[in-house]
């Protein structure tokens, strides 16, 4: 269950990378979670910590140029590491998998998250026009876990244009 919850935190953050710097103010990370971090990555910098229910991610870099986030829970304990990657980057199982997706979705993001638990898995965000998807992948394109969320309707900004004329 632990792993469940933990999968889908990773997604939702997946969802939050976009937040700037200001969500982060008056953030206070516990002393152990700073610490574990320090451990694992001597020689990085973090940009931003955000937290996640009782999760913190650390947004670093190593080499100034790549990004990664780092996954600790509240009492500091390492739990993996992710970075968005590029379509060229899947193992071919999980390309697959991707290509003979449900017609009408087009794919929007990929994240690779290396838990210390389970491994590597990928998570692809794919959208319809209806329709956004999140698929948990192992490196076999096998799906462990996915999300189908209803997007709301927009509505078209000219009908209330001329309305108001």
């Amino acid at each position: 269950m632990k792993k469940l919850i933990f999968a889908v935190t990773v997604l939702v953050y997946c969802l939050l990378v976009a937040i700037t710097s200001n969500a982060q103010q008056g953030l206070k990370v516990p002393k152990p979670v700073k610490e574990s971090f320090n451990a694992n990555f001597k020689n990085s910098q973090y940009s931003r910590w955000v937290q996640l229910k009782d999760a913190y991610v650390a947004t670093f870099s190593e080499d100034g140029t790549s990004w990664r986030d780092a996954y600790f829970t509240s009492d500091g304990e390492f739990k993996g590491v992710g970075k968005f990657i590029t379509r060229d980057r899947l193992p071919m199982f999980v390309q697959q998998r991707i290509d003979n997706n449900p017609s009408g979705y087009e794919l929007i993001e990929l994240y690779q998250y290396e838990c210390n638990e389970n491994g590597i898995c990928y998570i692809a965000h794919m959208r319809s026009d209806k329709h956004d998807l999140f698929l948990k992948m192992s490196p076999y394109g096998d799906v462990t876990y996915s999300v189908k969320n209803k997007l709301k309707s927009k509505k078209d900004n000219t009908e209330d244009a001329i309305a108001t004329k």
